[in-house]
């Protein structure tokens, strides 16, 4: 299989007065531990709001104080977490708690992990950290990554999060305006989060945050109704004088009501009868699968070809060797969110399509739900044959993928873990990063008594160009399994229900 097209978007970017809390009122312009196991003990274990719904990111540019502000949110006083790539979910626990969860390892490790091992590591995907707040019991916070600001591939990912929670938080400092990458992300974050608001940190440092507070609302008023009417919240962290913190914590807890009053839909448990007749149902399934799995695949190819060409560009850049396993897996951990959200959006089609052609009357939301989570539980059925379906692919040293089998293997590459779960999604999720191997080898070599001996450029690319290949290859047969699965699901749910002339979901 060939790659695709060399140019495309990573992400589809689409391009006016807000409240303000703790504003000036005059003298200003400014108005006023994770559950383990399978699939299905996962989904048996799980409050009546899953933990998807009940999440929030915590977003924003490099230095604008994230994690100071999570901190006074949650009133936590420990050490300073030193994350680096980790994307960071804080939950509730009865005592204070750290785990890290790392690619190519099937269980969580403490964290902070003493280790004898010297050299770079394989750095952990997510650091889920435990605390004994008020708001965590109705609120999870997911915090971004402190390095990399607000790229493409970090975009995509903290989006798909957002979009499945409660909202998202952008957190912008007072003493800087908002960036390109910053209102490209909120352009798309508009027409996918449900709830966003503003926090403007450090306002204590800087007497004319209410001036840059008006400057940013007339950039986004650039970007659509929605961020211009956004909230925003003036927040000071300085322990001596902290502002702003607890009305902020109250929005956050405005979300989870509004979340828990729209509640889970009561299950429709009014008959839905069939009215089709023949095959021609199957015949539709068919034909959708195999067009949805080739545009999925195809998707991929342009994808991984728009990922070289980043690729390549960093190794051109000063940092070069060094920094391509760091760049390279945060690129597959945002293909892997997207390729996910396609399979959930297919899935979700198929059914409207397929049972709205079979049924008497098309289906509504219930009837819906009921149908995906029969879906869902044919696919595990079919997976007690004792293989291991749910797979983390790992690239190698030697340009190769690898898979380790497992939810926990598959749970380490995730960015929230549980709180990234959909109670709809019916087939697995895919995970795709690097092996602790590939980030040690391109790394400068010290001889003794010598200068740092640097990796080779050509060689980069060279093992570069082949794991993309290898990455193409894996990833399209994951995705033929997966629609495979579906069209095994939804041809015996649709099946029994044509025999019997009633849905039996």
């Amino acid at each position: 299989m060939g790659f695709g097209v060399m140019q495309a978007p990573l992400i589809d970017l689409t391009l006016t007065s807000a409240p303000v809390f703790g504003a000036p009122t005059s003298g200003s312009s400014v108005s006023a531990m994770p559950i383990r196991g399978s699939r299905n003990q996962r989904q048996s274990t799980a409050p009546s709001q899953s933990p998807r719904r009940t999440s929030a990111v915590v977003a924003g540019t490099a230095g604008s104080g994230k994690t100071a502000l999570v901190d006074a949110l949650i009133r936590r006083d420990g050490e300073p977490i030193e994350a680096g790539d980790a994307w960071v979910v804080f939950r509730h626990g009865e005592r204070p708690d750290a785990w890290a969860f790392v690619p190519g390892h099937r269980d969580p490790r403490p964290f902070p992990e003493r280790s004898t091992v010297k050299g770079p590591a394989r750095p952990a995907r997510r650091i889920e950290i435990a605390h004994p707040s008020a708001l965590l019991k109705r609120v999870t916070l997911i915090d971004t990554p402190g390095r990399g600001g607000n790229d493409p591939a970090t975009a995509e990912i903290a989006l798909d999060a957002a979009a499945g929670g409660l909202g998202l938080l952008f957190v912008v400092d007072a003493a800087a305006p908002l960036g390109r990458a910053d209102l490209d992300l909120l352009g798309a974050a508009a027409g996918r989060v449900e709830r966003i608001a503003f926090v403007l940190t450090r306002i204590d440092q800087h007497d004319e945050w209410p001036e840059m507070l008006t400057a940013n609302r007339a950039l986004l008023a650039s970007r659509g109704p929605r961020l211009a009417t956004a909230p925003w919240f003036p927040v000071s962290l300085d322990p001596a004088s902290v502002f702003g913190v607890a009305e902020l914590r109250h929005q956050l807890e405005s979300w989870a009501d509004e979340q828990a009053a729209a509640g889970p839909r009561a299950a429709d448990v009014t008959a839905a009868t069939v009215s089709a007749t023949g095959d021609g149902w199957q015949e539709q399934l068919d034909r959708e699968i195999r067009t949805r799995r080739l545009a999925a695949v195809e998707r991929v190819s342009i994808d991984l070809a728009t990922i070289h060409v980043r690729c390549v560009q960093e190794l051109g850049s000063g940092k070069g060797c060094p920094e391509l396993p760091r760049v390279l897996d945060r690129e597959l951990h945002a293909l892997s969110v997207r390729s996910t959200r396609l399979l959930h959006a297919d899935t979700r089609e198929l059914i409207g399509l397929v049972f709205g052609a079979l049924l008497d009357a098309p289906p509504g939301e219930a009837v819906l739900g009921r149908i995906a989570a029969a879906a869902r539980q044919a696919v595990d059925s079919a997976r007690d044959d004792g293989r291991e379906r749910d797979r983390a692919l790992l690239v190698t040293t030697t340009s190769g993928v690898a898979a380790l089998t497992g939810t926990g293997a598959l749970d380490s590459l995730s960015a929230a873990g549980a709180a990234g779960e959909d109670e709809g999604q019916v087939l697995s999720p895919l995970g795709i990063g690097l092996n602790a191997g590939s980030y040690a080898m391109w790394q400068p070599r010290h001889a003794p008594g010598g200068p740092p001996k640097l990796p080779d450029k050509k060689d980069c690319r060279r093992w570069l160009q082949h794991a993309l290949r290898e990455v193409e290859v894996e990833l399209g047969h994951e995705l033929g399994e997966r629609y495979a699965e579906l069209r095994q699901a939804l041809s015996a749910i649709a099946g029994d229900a044509v025999d019997h002339g009633v849905l039996l979901a």
